[in-house]
């Protein structure tokens, strides 16, 4: 629709003004390019304190949501940066695309980055979503984090029938999380936690994705341990 209404305006003297406003992303009091030439964190904070809403934080990033459909992950230190950096590169992995939130946009250094905004993810709202009960979910993640991995931070070793286990790596979003820890190096204990998840629409649908997936097991290794 935007590209087509940029097409009809394409001749008016009005163009400018219009294409300007179909561009738009940022709430009227926020200058992108004003963020972009700070050059401390703190200079930073101070910047989104003052124009966005803050709706979460951690050791390594803070959160503000920048309107309806995107959040600012701020890094806050080096794990915040390492952070950042594997989101990016994530977001950008075909066979993720489907089961981590979408990157749209991130500092050349990654500072911070652009996150698509999701919705809170209740246990309830995942059986829903997947299938699964999370508590299936989560004790399947903890084996195979164990299995895969040697990852025994999931917290332990849960009987699941091999029935049920096969019936899981059936799930396409279970499979998908599985490759995380597999192939990625996600460690199975944030992939444990509704907190890690949020609810996004994608073709007209809901479903789950990360949105925390940028603590890998060599960024715990270099920044937590």
């Amino acid at each position: 629709m935007k590209r087509l209404i940029k097409k009809l305006l394409s001749e008016s003297i009005i163009y400018e003004v219009i294409d300007s406003l179909l561009d738009e992303d940022y709430p009227s009091n926020w200058n992108v390019e004003e963020f972009k030439s700070l050059t401390s964190f703190n200079a930073r904070m101070k910047y989104c304190q003052d124009n966005l809403q803050r709706i979460s934080s951690g050791s390594g990033r803070i959160v503000y949501m920048i309107d309806n459909e995107k959040v600012l992950k701020l890094a806050r230190n080096k794990k915040g940066v390492a952070q950042n950096e594997v989101e990016v590169q994530y977001s950008r992995e075909h066979m993720l695309e489907d089961i981590v939130a979408t990157i749209f946009n991130a500092e050349p250094n990654d500072l911070w980055v652009e996150m698509e905004l999701a919705r809170k993810l209740t246990t309830k709202s995942f059986k829903q979503l997947v299938g699964v009960s999370f508590e299936l979910f989560a004790q399947a993640v903890s084996n195979y984090g164990s299995d895969a991995n040697g990852d025994n931070r999931g917290g332990g070793r849960y009987n699941i029938p091999q029935e049920t286990v096969d019936e899981l790596w059936e799930n396409e979003f279970i499979y998908g999380i599985f490759q995380l820890i597999g192939n990625y190096g996600i460690p199975a204990g944030d992939l444990m936690k509704t907190s890690s998840y949020g609810i996004v629409k994608r073709n007209g649908e809901d479903i789950v994705v990360m949105i925390d997936y940028g603590l890998t097991s060599e960024v715990y290794d270099s920044y937590y341990s």
